[in-house]
């Protein structure tokens, strides 16, 4: 069995960061989202709460791209790890 580097610890564990970094980011702008809902016509929430809303909807898609990218560096990660194996 070969030995894994610490570069490719290194790797895996930026992986791991990244998803749950976007994890986070998700789901906090999930529950800013969930308390503007709320806001209605009697009412209508603090000034600007559209701009809220939008800035949370941007976090939301922003905490998605982190758990891509992070599950893109997972999978090329593991596919390098694989190669290496086979040539040793």
């Amino acid at each position: 069995m070969t030995t894994v580097s610490r570069r490719d610890r290194l790797v895996d564990l930026g992986a791991l960061l990244l998803i749950v970094a976007g994890v986070a980011l998700y789901l906090g702008a999930a529950a800013r989202l969930r308390t503007i809902s709320m806001y209605s016509r009697t009412n209508p929430g603090p000034p600007g709460a559209l701009v809220a809303a939008d800035q949370a909807r941007h976090l939301s898609y922003a905490g998605l791209g982190l758990v891509t990218v992070g599950a893109c560096v997972g999978v090329v990660a593991a596919g390098l790890h694989a190669r290496r194996r086979m040539a040793a």
